[in-house]
């Protein structure tokens, strides 16, 4: 009866594991590599949309000593992009500048508005004047229909960067600055798959044309998002062919024989790929930071496999092994399950990966071994291992109590997204350097406004734009550009105002009779209207027909006429600390519901003796972080719960005392400490924080787990 029910699980084991292989076969998730998108759920969805709405965008800055050369590069260098993926503003600007000739009589810029509503028309006079005695600024328009010249200062004071726009160029320190403002196509931004093989194409361009004194600079999101991509592909590969090797390296060593590499390497590469399967089920793309996390399963994995050849008992190897590795994979699991309780797609797709491949190779160790290895047999080679003298064990505890007692109260915490992710050098300069050539290095603010039409929106934009003007706030919105038919009236009277108090004074360059014209002229109700010309605008602002958004630079408060202000950063952060505060408030819960199932498997006074080894490596971690003064983040406290978990296995083995435990748990930290200890060189914080965490956390479970337990027969006298 046993025999035919371990074969019946056998067969659905194969049968599922086809399943899955066609699954990845008709449906293979795709790859995802915002970095946003792995840390935020749906309930984020507008902080999130937003991001990509902004991050779809690629600016490229050409350098010369020359205006005539960076232009002619700049043009060169559109020359070759694809227009059908990437493009530049396709505005008719002459078409706008017509539009807003024809209702010059509407339009005043957020600055003048203000002062003409206050009736300070000495500045307004003197800011004319300035504007007309301009060398430089050409007026815009008829100067006899806007002696004021107020036209041309709307146009002017449309753009935060000075007039920056494609391929012209202009100076800057002593050099010569054109810019290549490329749109990401909407398709193309949601593959960044396709988007890394284009921006790829766009670097081989720059290399290409940066030469004779030309430099090129490639910024925005989508460059960060390929440097980093690629160097994760590159760790991703040199994890695994490390990891692999030490694997190889370690079996050899001990076994003195490759026999037992063979079925390692099955287990491992099921594991991964029905991890990979799984995953893929619920999550249609999956994060690049997965794929490098779930690398370290190549330590883990490889921790059953172990126990089975180093407890080597023939026939009765599982029997031998069963409730202990059953443990392990039960304390293992409930820590990762933890994570699927976090509001992080990321740690949602490494839970469910990591809880996939470990049930996978438990599952193969348990039924498949014992057909697979009935000829493997290797001789073991005998290894010595330290004992901390008794006298020695509670000293080093006490010590560690007293390191962590120092620790904690020196803990800092760092929540700052932009903490977790560090760009190469060359990437910050060249961020730095758009910022300083189009006058944007401050914070972003988002203003999310909805109306009933598009007239409604219009009005509540300017709402919020008179708050920001009142602040010394500079914004962008759509409404700048196209004022509502409401602002366009007030505009009206208020030119209609200046002319009557001011003009005859002011124009005497006029003639009385254009003079009495202007002061005597009916507007009407013609008003701009944000017609086909202004299409690239209602794309930019426009998130949907009853909805658009208002852009803030520096603005420090935190909503507007009741309308929230989302700033990037700070609610990015404020996510990660809230979600920091739940994780820790769950630690005490993860440690009682894993203390009573030990206790439910054994008894309360074992499972007391099996779980101590992790609670003092937790608190040996958090010493160690607050003494060397490093902050702790929202990775930090993940990386406790694997600790939990991974670590608990060296103190169930111990306590189980099968045959050449000793060997079997030695071997399983030394993979699962060099694992994480690769991962903590690993481009990306975040991962590092993980990295780094588990490998110092693991080591110190597995030197308590060696003070606190010796075997099993010696806890139960």
């Amino acid at each position: 009866m046993h025999n035919k029910l371990i074969n019946i699980s056998r067969i659905l084991f194969i049968t599922v594991l086809l399943a899955l292989g066609l699954l990845v076969l008709f449906r293979p998730a795709g790859a995802e590599t915002n970095i946003l998108k792995a840390l935020f759920g749906g309930n984020n969805d507008v902080l999130v949309d937003l991001s990509t709405r902004f991050s779809a965008r690629i600016n490229v800055i050409v350098e010369s000593d020359s205006p005539e050369t960076s232009e002619e590069v700049s043009k060169t260098f559109y020359s070759k992009v694809d227009r059908e993926k990437m493009h530049i503003s396709n505005a008719d600007i002459q078409a706008i500048i017509s539009d807003y000739e024809k209702y010059h009589n509407n339009l005043l810029s957020a600055k003048t508005y203000g002062l003409l509503k206050a009736k300070q028309y000495e500045t307004v006079e003197e800011n004319s004047l300035e504007a007309l005695y301009n060398p430089i600024m050409q007026p815009i328009g008829s100067i006899d229909e806007d002696p004021f010249l107020l036209l041309t200062d709307f146009v002017v004071n449309l753009s935060e960067n000075g007039g920056t726009s494609d391929f012209t160029p202009f100076e800057h320190n002593g050099k010569y600055y054109s810019l290549v403002m490329l749109t990401v196509d909407n398709d193309l931004a949601l593959s960044p798959t396709i988007l890394n093989d284009e921006i790829k194409t766009l670097v081989e361009t720059q290399e290409e044309l940066s030469k004779d004194g030309v430099k090129i600079y490639l910024t925005g999101a989508p460059v960060h998002s390929y440097y980093a991509s690629s160097r994760s592909m590159f760790e991703i590969n040199l994890i695994c062919i490390l990891s692999t090797l030490f694997v190889i390296g370690l079996v050899f060593w001990y076994f003195k024989s490759l026999k037992p590499v063979i079925p390692i390497a099955i287990s491992i590469c099921t594991g991964i790929f029905t991890g990979f399967a799984v995953t893929s089920l619920f999550f249609r793309d999956i994060h690049i930071l997965t794929f490098v996390f779930s690398t370290t399963l190549i330590g883990i994995c490889v921790d059953y496999s172990l126990h089975y050849f180093v407890s080597d008992e023939g026939q009765n190897t599982i029997k031998e092994i069963f409730k202990s590795l059953t443990v392990s994979l039960l304390t293992t699991v409930s820590a990762f399950v933890v994570l699927l309780f976090a509001n992080f797609i990321l740690l949602k797709q490494i839970s469910v990966f990591t809880i996939t491949g470990l049930t996978t190779v438990y599952l193969i160790v348990i039924l498949f071994y014992p057909l697979l290895c009935k000829h493997i047999t290797a001789e073991k080679r005998d290894v010595k291992h330290f004992e901390i003298p008794e006298n020695y064990k509670k000293i080093i505890l006490c010590a560690v109590c007293f390191i962590s007692l120092i620790g904690i109260f020196r803990t800092t915490f760092d929540d700052n997204i932009k903490n977790m992710y560090v760009p190469p050098k060359f990437l910050i300069n060249a961020e730095k350097l758009f910022g300083e050539l189009v006058e944007s290095n401050g914070d972003l603010s988002i203003f999310v406004v909805r109306g009933e039409n598009l007239q409604d929106i219009l009005q509540k934009e300017e709402a919020v734009e008179d708050k920001l003007i009142e602040e010394g706030v500079s914004f962008q919105s759509l409404s700048k550009y196209v004022p509502s038919e409401k602002r366009q009236r007030e505009n009206q009277i208020f030119r209609k105002q200046l002319y009557k108090d001011k003009l005859n004074e002011y124009a005497e360059f006029l003639p009385a009779q254009q003079r009495a014209k202007l002061i005597s002229e009916n507007y009407g109700n013609n008003f701009l209207t944000a017609d086909e010309n202004f299409v690239f605008l209602k794309n930019n602002f426009l998130i949907d027909e009853n909805s658009s958004i208002v852009i803030a630079y520096n603005f420090s408060g935190k909503e507007i006429n009741g309308i929230k202000a989302i700033n990037f950063q700070r609610d990015i952060s404020a996510q990660i600390r809230k979600c920091r505060l739940i994780c820790l408030g769950l630690l005490l819960p993860i440690f009682v519901l894993l203390y009573l199932l030990l206790s439910k498997i054994y008894d309360f006074k074992s499972a007391f003796k099996i779980i101590s080894p992790s609670i003092f490596a937790v608190l040996f971690v958090f010493g160690t972080l607050g003494i060397f003064k490093c902050p702790v983040n929202f990775f930090h406290i993940l990386a406790i719960f694997l600790i939990i978990g991974f670590g608990l296995d060296y103190s169930v083995f111990r306590f189980a005392g099968a045959k050449k435990f000793k060997d079997a748990v030695l071997m399983s930290c030394l993979t699962s400490v060099f694992s994480f200890a690769l991962l903590a060189c690993a481009g990306f914080k975040l991962v590092s924080s993980l990295g780094t965490v588990l490998a110092i956390g693991l080591l110190s479970s597995y030197i308590f787990s060696v003070i606190c337990i010796q075997d099993r027969k010696k806890l139960e006298l």
